[in-house]
């Protein structure tokens, strides 16, 4: 229920997920619906009508990248479900950290 591409427009309620409205997987996503920018850190995309906002190796490399400059002693994240078969996201954080 959006009709603006760019942050900080309205909606009329969530996108439909594979879970749950609003919930979707980096491996569906980054396949239908690729992040068309980038804002706070975070990938972003208006596909049809929905909105959605989530990470890539991309935009996770560049948090590790911060955690490091901050002396953080890791990252962490809640399953590896959502994540592509060859684990793009969770080689981003090795990579990152690495």
């Amino acid at each position: 229920g959006v009709t603006q591409a760019t942050p900080g427009g309205t909606a009329t309620g969530a996108a439909p997920g594979t879970y749950e409205p609003g919930i979707e997987d980096y491996k569906v996503l980054k396949n239908t619906c690729p992040p068309t920018g980038t804002i706070a850190g975070t990938s972003y995309a208006k596909c049809g009508s929905n909105w959605w906002s989530y990470d890539t190796p991309a935009t996770i490399t560049s948090k590790m990248a911060w955690a490091k400059q901050q002396s953080l002693g890791g990252a962490f994240f809640w399953d590896f479900t959502g994540d592509t078969a060859n684990g793009e996201l969770v080689t981003a954080i090795n990579s990152g950290l690495g």
